[in-house]
């Protein structure tokens, strides 16, 4: 919990266009004021003392539960109360998880040094922006104005340039490793396991946001990183390996055992000879 005078810290030490961005985090924590307060920062940029005596009210008595979703609904950063098991909650929640998966991944990565977990780190602050581009769903109504409709499009736009970034740091790790001629088994020892834990929440989350990008809900940047984002994390399973001088467990078609071909053959046989009494 931010107190006050940590948020007058924040006043100093960091821009308020910055501030106006975590007000997005907050419609999850405060829905009835973070629209509210979203629009007070953005006219107040240049007072800095009016900001922080328009926020200060809220951290005194801060409580962490608003039992404004009793019912099951919650609010979108739209104001708009949906249920909390539709499809955009879905792919919040799902976004979510996998920011804590990987929040455990890094957590892991860094007790062993690896060099990849500031990179971590930096994936979880981008999906909390894709989680608030999700709380913003794309208008769909018309809306007569293109010069306001390429501004709402401006705002709720994903930067592509963070799926270059995932590119460029899967070549570099893929340079590192050698080539892959076979499928893999999760593992290879504990960080390398937990990452493809968190590859496959991500595959998870990317089935969650498709159908809103179908839609037209949400930016198709979108699910291009997170689509990019599981190549990342599968590559960096692998040198997590590799950097913990663990060998890869190479997929091998399992052979049945002697007892099981003769039990199959039997099974056969006796559904041979129903179908014949049949």
């Amino acid at each position: 919990m931010l107190q006050c005078y940590q948020v007058l810290k924040i006043r100093d030490i960091m821009q308020l266009q910055t501030l106006v961005g975590l007000t997005r985090v907050a419609i999850n924590i405060w829905p009835e004021t973070a629209y509210g307060l979203r629009h007070f920062l953005q006219m107040n940029k240049k007072s800095p003392q009016l900001v922080y005596n328009f926020i200060r009210p809220y951290c005194s008595d801060f409580k962490i539960y608003t039992k404004t979703g009793d019912k099951g609904t919650s609010s979108l950063y739209t104001g708009e109360r949906q249920r909390k098991d539709g499809r955009l909650f879905n792919a919040l929640g799902t976004a979510d998880e996998l920011s804590s998966h990987i929040g455990l991944a890094k957590e892991y990565a860094q007790e062993k040094n690896h060099e990849y977990a500031d990179q971590l780190e930096r994936i979880q602050c981008i999906l909390q922006d894709i989680s608030s581009l999700l709380a913003t769903p794309r208008p769909q109504y018309a809306i007569d104005d293109p010069e306001k409709e390429a501004r709402i499009r401006e705002k709720l736009s994903f930067n592509p340039r963070h799926i270059i970034e995932l590119e460029e740091w899967i070549d570099k790790y893929s340079s590192l490793l050698p080539p892959l001629t076979n499928f893999i088994l999760p593992g290879g020892g504990r960080v390398s396991a937990y990452l493809h834990v968190a590859r496959t929440v991500c595959r998870r989350a990317e089935r969650t946001v498709v159908p809103l990008i179908f839609e037209g809900l949400v930016d198709e940047q979108v699910i291009i990183y997170i689509n990019r984002l599981s190549d990342y994390l599968f590559t960096i399973a692998r040198y997590a390996s590799f950097l913990d001088g663990n060998k890869e467990t190479i997929y091998i078609r399992p052979q049945p055992h002697k007892s099981l071909r003769k039990k199959e053959r039997l099974i056969s046989e006796n559904q041979e000879i129903i179908q014949n009494d049949g």
